[in-house]
């Protein structure tokens, strides 16, 4: 199956049925078998730039359709964006594109679409070229907006919370690729197998479990490991972890994570802790939670123990004031991830910063009485907002809850003035996170 075939059925997945990206691109791949690495790579990045620059192409391709995209049909739609991305960004020669284009959309609408695709594609083809968006002095936040293929109202909402300078840097960094990074409790081992199987490996520059990969998949890092063990995980992750558990970094703690899948920051706390120490890792979806088990045994993380539940209410044989930690990695908008999910550029609106944000505030509710006196109940999330970050702290503060002193593991210029987390693509290369840690009154 060729490249283009296999980022137009993953689109079409995206557009049509939800489906996540990343999932969708790994199982297609999965599928496709042994396929040339090239065409591998010339999938994922169809894929990952026809997502992150949606805007800016249904934008240059409305003046050449007669209908607006949104009334197009979606497979019609996905070939379009498909075809555009290549002419305007890949500079692919316009008719071998077309071509392409028009003949995926055959595979889908037996040629009806195919010639609405064919004339506007064409037409985009005589004038190739990308809507150029308000000038900066007029309209500072269209500008940056269009010009990096974002939501107007993102760019507004980091513009007001961080800054003009600031949320310009963060929208063009969400456009870059996102790294691969690793994990492992014996790094140094694992940087010296990778180096000597020719693989670009380097630490983490913040967490000192994390290995920066360059060039390689992650299917050739396992080869190359060769028994050591390894996660993939962003490093912006990893310092989660350690700014919820450094004061038990070696120690015998239990510690609870309400909201555990995919297991990353479980498994990491098992790895941290002292011998002896459990880890209870709490998810209210079945079937992540036999995943999170099944992960747990192949790993041989004896501490990790994973209860089925829902964490906004109170768990069964759970004793309050029992963890010497909690974790609330919150479901949250995914602002701060929108190099790995492009798509949620188009999935997220406003109002669901509030929505987030109330499930929020119930889990930290929820939580704070699992934490024995004194012990720090930390929030995170991988999103970037006000409403979701600091809105849900003040109203946890409003209540009674303290904020707890940053821990001095993390290096300055990762937390705020007030000793929160906050993470930042463009200023840490990993992804954009914000956290708290709170005691309860």
């Amino acid at each position: 199956m060729s490249a283009r075939r296999i980022a137009f059925d993953v689109l079409r997945r995206v557009e049509e049925g939800g489906a996540y990206a990343s999932r969708a691109l790994d199982a297609a791949l999965a599928q496709a078998g042994a396929i040339d690495p090239r065409d591998g790579a010339l999938a994922t990045e169809l894929v990952y730039g026809t997502l992150r620059r949606s805007l800016q192409l249904d934008a240059a391709l409305a003046p050449h359709s007669r209908r607006p995209l949104s009334e197009v049909d979606p497979a019609a739609r996905v070939a379009l964006r498909l075809g555009a991305y290549q002419i305007l960004f890949l500079r692919t020669p316009p008719h071998a594109a077309v071509a392409e284009a028009v003949e995926l959309a055959k595979k889908v609408d037996h040629g009806r679409a195919a010639g609405y695709v064919n004339a506007v594609l064409r037409a985009l083809a005589r004038a190739p070229s990308l809507p150029s968006g308000p000038p900066e002095s007029v309209d500072p936040v269209g500008h940056v907006a269009s010009g990096a293929s974002l939501p107007r109202w993102h760019v507004e909402e980091w513009s007001a919370w961080l800054g003009r300078d600031e949320a310009s840097r963060l929208a063009a960094a969400m456009n870059e690729p996102a790294p691969l990074v690793l994990r492992s409790p014996r790094r140094a081992d694992l940087l010296a197998r990778l180096r000597g199987a020719s693989i670009r490996a380097e630490p983490t520059p913040r967490s000192p479990h994390g290995v920066a990969v360059a060039g390689a998949s992650v299917e050739q890092v396992a080869r190359a490991a060769a028994g050591i063990p390894f996660q993939v995980q962003d490093e912006s992750a990893q310092l989660v972890t350690l700014y919820a558990a450094a004061e038990l970094l070696g120690a015998r703690a239990r510690v609870l994570d309400l909201c555990a899948a995919p297991g990353g920051k479980a498994f990491h706390l098992a790895e941290v802790l002292g011998p002896g120490s459990e880890v209870v890792a709490v998810e209210l979806h079945p079937r992540k939670a036999d995943a999170l088990r099944r992960e747990a045994a192949a790993r041989g993380a004896a501490a990790v123990r994973v209860v089925c539940a829902d964490g906004s209410r109170p768990v069964a044989g759970l004793e309050p004031g029992s963890f010497d930690a909690v974790l609330v990695d919150a479901p949250c908008a995914g602002l701060g991830t929108l190099r790995r999910h492009p798509e949620l550029r188009l999935r997220r609106a406003p109002e669901d910063l509030a929505r987030f944000a109330a499930i929020q505030v119930t889990l930290l509710e929820n939580a704070l009485p699992y934490a024995r006196r004194g012990a720090r109940v930390t929030y995170s999330i991988c999103s970037l907002s006000r409403a979701e970050g600091p809105a849900v702290v003040d109203r946890l503060l409003a209540e009674g809850a303290r904020r707890a002193s940053p821990p001095s593991v993390l290096p300055p210029d990762a937390l705020t003035p007030e000793g929160d987390l906050l993470l930042l693509p463009h200023r840490h290369g990993g992804d954009g996170f914000y956290g708290a840690r709170l005691v309860g009154a």
